[in-house]
């Protein structure tokens, strides 16, 4: 209609300016002594002739509204459509309702049902308090109802709640509509969603003070390793620009990357069993420590985030403390071994019998200088497996051959603590490449922690677990558990766990640390799981025989998960 009504404008000019000139060429041929210029004469004459029509078509307009008042032709058409564009405007980027004078909601847009989540038929009729939830209390709706229910248009921001209890934040202009007696008719609110400005703000913000971060931030996808973000100072450490991302993956971030390793590392943290993981290595610039945990993205798919630190400064610190405590150990080393033999020599009776009181105070003194003989030996391994020093003898072996081993070799110890190790049989061969005497120190560390944390009666099982591509030796405990606050800190120096009941154990405190440096050398994992109350499960991945590097020193060197 609006169509048919511009057309009609059209063809109605079109045929008032043809009569006009028609007039015009009629009235020149019987006029002509008007004037003398023949132009003149003419332009007079269309002059007139055009006001004489253009009377008319007001004429005509003007009945033809008076007989028709529905029928606006294309003027009112216009007009309508000018309306109907900022109708469509509004409606595509705005949500809107309209609410009765008592506030009852009649009518809604598209982008209300698509914002809030309810259809249409859900809403009219209802309270606009349905949008409310536990902020109908709040100042702002208060001051809303005062301020339309006095004529007042309102406009602020506000916290509605959608239908499945999500919070949008939006920008509110609310008018109220009066008819022609003054009587309030109803109210159109204006919304505009804030939320995802917001949230975009906020991203820019956190994406601002990641890129300035000290440290690298890689973000990859954790099926693939591509690469999908790295921030200032992790390009500057990989020497890459921008442009340079896109089809990396984390296999690229180094120079020998060992992708199994690095799979093991990350599956912890994939199967669920890890918040965050850790591990060292040793980069082409220095020693790295890699922090990763997994985020979901905006879109809700997975994603691997990885902290680089430069940890030289800490290892050279590290490094300096060792060798002050390692020298003082070597001149100990030796008077420690003189008064041990000599005590031993002397509890025996071999220089005349002892008294009972004397005999208990040799006896004390004789378990002490075993215990710091054993503290300034751990020193000394620990000093020689910072620094390279020691030797490993890398061969096949049968990890149920070692966990028999070591059931049998730390028995005696069992019997101390009054608990039994028990080998679950695992069946199959389970080899490794790697040096038996450093793996089976290993295993005595584990067992020993497991018998002193173990009840009385209670048994330690010893088992093998098969990791994709890797084995799994493991010894489970039933004892008290680790307190949460010691997770973090408990394979560092010295570091000692109180159980639960707040009783010391006696341990020099080294061996989770010589444990996991030896695993680290085996280019394997250490790691533990715990349940205050029920026990614990301290465990090592090696690289299947098949598996394995030739040269295991040039593995990167994995820490705690």
């Amino acid at each position: 209609m609006k169509r048919i009504r511009k057309i009609s404008l059209f063809a109605l000019v079109l045929s008032n300016t043809a009569i006009s000139l028609g007039l015009t060429m009629l009235f020149y041929s019987w006029v002509p002594a008007i004037t003398a210029s023949g132009s003149e004469r003419f332009m007079l004459l269309f002059v007139v002739t055009s006001a004489l029509v253009a009377l008319i078509t007001v004429v005509s307009i003007a009945y033809a509204k008076s007989t028709d008042p529905d029928y606006n032709w294309a003027f009112s058409g216009a007009y309508d459509e000018a309306i109907d564009l900022r109708e469509q405007a509004l409606n595509k980027h705005t949500i809107v309702s309209v609410a009765h004078a008592d506030g009852r909601i009649k009518e809604i847009n598209e982008n209300f049902e698509k914002t809030f989540g309810y259809d249409a038929r859900e809403v009219i009729g209802k309270l606009p308090s349905m949008l409310y939830g536990e902020f109908k209390d709040e100042a702002s709706f208060r001051e809303v109802f005062e301020v339309v229910s006095k004529g007042g248009a309102w406009q602020g921001e506000q916290c509605l709640i959608t239908k499945d209890r999500r919070i949008v934040r939006v920008h509110t202009t609310i008018i109220p509509r009066f008819d022609k007696s003054g009587t309030h008719t109803d109210s159109i609110s204006i919304r505009t969603d804030l939320t995802h400005a917001r949230a975009e703000a906020a991203s820019e913000g956190r994406n601002a003070v990641i890129e300035g971060l000290p440290d690298g931030v890689i973000v990859y996808d954790p099926e693939t390793f591509e690469i999908i973000y790295v921030n200032k100072n992790g390009r500057k450490r990989l020497g890459w620009s921008t442009g340079e991302i896109e089809g990396k993956h984390m296999f690229d971030t180094f120079t020998k990357f060992d992708k199994g390793l690095f799979e093991r590392y990350l599956a912890p943290l994939l199967n669920g069993d890890a918040k965050e993981v850790t591990i060292e290595v040793v980069h082409d610039q220095g020693p790295i420590e890699i922090l990763t945990h997994i985020d979901a993205g905006p879109d809700g798919k997975p994603t691997l985030i990885s902290v680089v630190r430069d940890i030289t400064e800490r290892k050279q610190s590290e490094r300096l403390k060792l060798n002050s405590v390692s020298m003082v150990s070597h001149e100990l080393r030796t008077p420690l071994t003189s008064i041990k033999g000599a005590l031993r020599l002397i509890e025996s009776g071999a220089l005349g019998e002892l008294g009972p009181e004397i005999a208990r105070m040799i006896s004390v003194a004789h378990r002490n200088s075993d215990r710091l003989l054993e503290i300034v030996n751990d020193i000394l391994v620990l000093e020689k497996l910072d620094s390279g020093e020691m030797d490993f003898s890398q061969s096949t072996l049968d990890l149920r051959d070692l966990l028999r081993e070591a059931a049998e070799a730390n028995a005696g110890y069992g019997e101390e603590c009054q608990v039994h190790f028990v080998v679950n049989d695992w069946g199959s061969a389970a080899e490794v490449h790697g040096d038996s005497a450093r793996l089976m120190q290993v295993m005595s560390n584990l067992m020993s922690n497991a018998a002193k944390f173990s009840p009385a009666g209670a048994d330690v099982n010893l088992y093998i677990q098969d990791c994709a591509g890797a084995w799994r030796v493991c010894v489970e405990d039933h004892g008290p558990g680790i307190p949460e606050s010691a997770h973090k800190t408990l394979f560092d120096s010295f570091f000692q766990v109180e159980d639960v009941q707040e009783q010391s154990r006696p341990g020099t405190g080294l061996g989770l640390t010589i444990s996991k440096k030896i695993i680290q050398r085996h280019g394997g994992r250490i790691a533990f799981e715990t349940e205050l109350g029920k026990g614990s499960i301290f465990y090592f991945e090696l690289a299947k025989h098949s598996a394995s590097q030739e040269d295991v020193d040039d593995a990167p060197r994995s820490a705690v998960a």
